[in-house]
Order: C-alpha cells, then sequence, then structure tokens
C-alpha cells in the first residue's frame, strides 16, 4: 500500500504520545518522585513495576480487541481517538502531589501506582492500534523497514525534542516547575494524536478488515484459538524474551543516566541538554542509515552488530575515568568527551530499535500464513509490551540499585562512593547485561529469503 507524503507525517507524529510518555518515565520519573517529592526508591520503583505487570495483562486483550473491531471509523482509529483525553488526564495528575506529600509515603506511594497505571493504559489504546497500522501498511521486507524506521525516527526525534524543551525548566529543588513540565506534555501528546488520526484517517477503507467468524465457538474461546497461533510460535517467543532483556539493559541504563550525569559527572542541566543534540544527530543518522543497510544485510545481523557496539561503548566513559583518562568533572571539555560516546552508543540504540520493530511486520506475515488471519494488534501488543519493560523494569531496577547504594532520597547529598557506584552500574553492569539478548538473537531466522516465501504462500 503506497502512502503520501502527508500520511506519513501524520503517521510519524503519531509515535509521539508514546515518545513524550516514555521519555519523561524513563529519564525523569525515578528522579522527580525520589529527589523532588521525597518517596523511597523501592515504592517507586514498586509502583512503576506492578503498572508494568497491569499492562502484561492489558496489551494483548487491547491488542485483540482492535483486531477484531469492524466499523466505518476503522479498526484501529476509533481506540486512538478514544484514549487522547484519558492519556493526557492521568499523565498531567502525576505532577499533582508536592513535596509536602512526603511526609505520607504509602499514599505517595498509590498515588504514583493509580496514574502510572492509568498513564499506562491510556497511551496503550493509542499506541498498540497505531503500531499495528504501521505493520498494516508495507509489503515487502524493504518497506517494512521503511515504515517502521518512520515510526521510530519520529518517535525518537519527538521525545529528543521534549527532553531539549524541558530540561532548561528541571529543578530538582523547584516542584513548581515540574508542574508545568507535565501541562506542556499532556498538551503536546493530545494534538500529536489528534494530527495522526486526523491526517491517516483515509487509510481506512484500505486496511484489512477483520472477517465474520463462521464458526459457533464463542468470543472468548475465538479468541483463544486464535491467540495460540500466536504464543506457539518460536519466532515471536525467542523476539519477546530478547527484547525484554534489551529494555531491561537500556531502561536500567537511562533511568540511570540523568542522574549519573548531573551527579556523579557533575553536569549542569543545561550542559546536559547539549547531549540532545547529539541525541538528534545520531537520531538521523540512525534514520538515513537502516533502510540502505537492509537492503544490504539481514535484519539480525545489524541488530546483532548493533548490541555489541552499544554494550562496549556504554561502559567505555567509566572504565576511562577509572585509569585516569577522562576530564575533570563538570566542565565542558567532560561533555565534549562524553558526547562522542553518546552519539556512538545513540546512534546503534535507534538502530537496534528500528531494526527490532522492522522484524515485527515480517512476524505478523509468518502467523498469518499459519492462521489465515492477521493479527497486527496482538502482535503489535507484544512489542508495545517490551518497549514498556524500559520504563517499568528499568526503572524496578534502577530504583533497587539506588536502594542497594543506600543513595539518599529528598535534598540530602550523595556521598562521591555512592556517586561512584551509581555510574558503575550506569556503565559496565550495562555491558554484561547486553550479552543475553546478543545470545538469544542469534537465533532469530527470518531473513529475506525465507520473508519471500512466506509472502508467496499468503497469497496463493
Amino acid at each position: 500500500m503506497k502512502i503520501n507524503v502527508i500520511q506519513k507525517v501524520s503517521f510519524g507524529l503519531g509515535g509521539g504520545v508514546n515518545a513524550i510518555k516514555t521519555d519523561f518515565f524513563v529519564w525523569y520519573l525515578g528522579a522527580y518522585y525520589l529527589t523532588v517529592l521525597g518517596l523511597s526508591p523501592l515504592l517507586t520503583g514498586f509502583a512503576l513495576l506492578i503498572a508494568l505487570f497491569i499492562d502484561a495483562l492489558s496489551d494483548p486483550l487491547i491488542g485483540t480487541f482492535s483486531d477484531r473491531i469492524r466499523s466505518k471509523f476503522g479498526r484501529r482509529h476509533i481506540l486512538m481517538a478514544f484514549s487522547l483525553f484519558p492519556i493526557s488526564l492521568s499523565y498531567l495528575m502525576l505532577f499533582l502531589p508536592s513535596p509536602d506529600w512526603s511526609e505520607n509515603q504509602i499514599f505517595l506511594f498509590f498515588w504514583l501506582l493509580f496514574f502510572a497505571i492509568l498513564t499506562r493504559f491510556s497511551v496503550t489504546l493509542f499506541d498498540i492500534p497505531h503500531r499495528a497500522l504501521a505493520a498494516e501498511i508495507p509489503e515487502s521486507y524493504e518497506d517494512k523497514a521503511n515504515i517502521m524506521s518512520l515510526r521510530e525516527g519520529f518517535q525518537s526525534l519527538i521525545a529528543l525534542s521534549h527532553s531539549f524543551l524541558i530540561l532548561p525548566f528541571i529543578n530538582l529543588n523547584n516542584n513548581e516547575e515540574w508542574f508545568n513540565i507535565g501541562i506542556f506534555g499532556s498538551v503536546i501528546m493530545f494534538v500529536l494524536g489528534l494530527i495522526s488520526i486526523i491526517g491517516t484517517k483515509n487509510l481506512i477503507p484500505k486496511l484489512y478488515e477483520w472477517p465474520i467468524s463462521e464458526k459457533n465457538d464463542t468470543p472468548f474461546r475465538d479468541i483463544q484459538n486464535q491467540l495460540s497461533f500466536v504464543y506457539k510460535n518460536k519466532t515471536i517467543i525467542l523476539f519477546l524474551l530478547g527484547s525484554i532483556t534489551i529494555q531491561l539493559a537500556w531502561g536500567l541504563a537511562n533511568s540511570l543516566t540523568f542522574l549519573t550525569q548531573t551527579q556523579f559527572w557533575g553536569l549542569s542541566t543545561l550542559q546536559v541538554q547539549e547531549f540532545i543534540k547529539i541525541y538528534f544527530l545520531s537520531t538521523i543518522v540512525s534514520w538515513f542509515l537502516i533502510p540502505k543497510l537492509v537492503r544490504t544485510f539481514e535484519k539480525r545481523t545489524i541488530l546483532l552488530f548493533s548490541l555489541i557496539i552499544i554494550g562496549i561503548f556504554q561502559a567505555t566513559p567509566f572504565i576511562l575515568y577509572k585509569i585516569g583518562l577522562m576530564p575533570e568533572f563538570g566542565t565542558n571539555s567532560l561533555v565534549y568527551y562524553l558526547s562522542v560516546f553518546i552519539f556512538i552508543t545513540g546512534t546503534f540504540s535507534v538502530m537496534s530499535l528500528m531494526t527490532r520493530e522492522s522484524m515485527l511486520p515480517d512476524m505478523i506475515d509468518q502467523v498469518q500464513k499459519e492462521s489465515k488471519l492477521r493479527q497486527d494488534g496482538t502482535i503489535s501488543s507484544l512489542t508495545s509490551f517490551c518497549a514498556k519493560c524500559m520504563t517499568g523494569l528499568g526503572q524496578f531496577f534502577s530504583m533497587s540499585v539506588l536502594w542497594l547504594i543506600s543513595y539518599p532520597q529528598g535534598s540530602v547529598e550523595a556521598t562521591f562512593a555512592q556517586r561512584e557506584m551509581l555510574a558503575l552500574f550506569q556503565g559496565p553492569l550495562i555491558m554484561i547485561l547486553f550479552l543475553i539478548p546478543i545470545i538469544i538473537f542469534s537465533g532469530y531466522e527470518i531473513d529475506r529469503k525465507k520473508h519471500k516465501e512466506i509472502l508467496k504462500k499468503i497469497k496463493t
């Protein structure tokens, strides 16, 4: 299916809904509740972990429901439209507490838990249909990489723009600025989602329509039978395990990055803002490279190489610091020095993400060949859940790390030993964790030749 420029841009902007939520949850939410509101790191981590478990239950249900909707508004767009107001409201409520609430840790814990669950669920109502829409549009092995790199490229650029705009207003000692950040994010998510819905609505008549079942099975039995094709597929299981371990490692790294940059490396928020420019550059480079690389190399090869590079360069700054080869803390020279490593890890991180997302439509085609049904929403819910593991599991383990090293909450100053342990976990430990998905994805089997065979069988 061919789409015009307006439809491409509108579709890409829809990725901003999940991008803004994820950007804040991954980079700033833990630091906000820990250092500004004074919530215990263990309670912060548990709240986000429980919210992730709720997602694990709701994601496939939303995916299967999205697949089966039959309406003149399409099976994707109606859920996307319904989600926008709950997304904006629940996200804004995360910023309502004041530091005075820290005296009642349990109340603050349940506040974070409730609105983290509601925000995640509401974003899921938009994001899974949006992901599924991306999987329906392309056809060839290469086209799937192009449309998925489009979605992930827009997501990365929007997330980076969000960070770039809010960083000057982040003050770990001023709660009022954080509420303004919440208002900004909630409004932008609503606007981007609305643009995406309106700009892609003309695609509705061209999309796959779920057939009317001729069997006498109950809806529950029907869904159960169709899901079995998904969850018994070895390729999908391997992809799921590999993606979760990637997101765990990367989520742990990202959740500790802001604290590491400000508390260990001694950088100001304005200096940290300079890194956003590097991430912008790395995203554009990745966006340019992936479609070209997929025409030459297999997706598995690109992914494995990217993971190896990420692991090595994530650990290198701390190692260089230990042998005395890093510039003085807090200096602009250190900013330039770290920028080299951030560019490399950022580029290959986005490349690995785009590559994994481009594997999704290939697996959907494989399941369609086996089940005779195109379950874009159901399978997209798996990758949606994997992406959320970066915020859920990543935040949980990062808060566990802070608890393990007795990192202080509130405005208490951390010791140098505590800050050094923080950097250790954010660097070399991540390199070790990346070995797990490298081993898992070595067994991924769908290549260009196999995908052509799958498409041939679907069409016959």
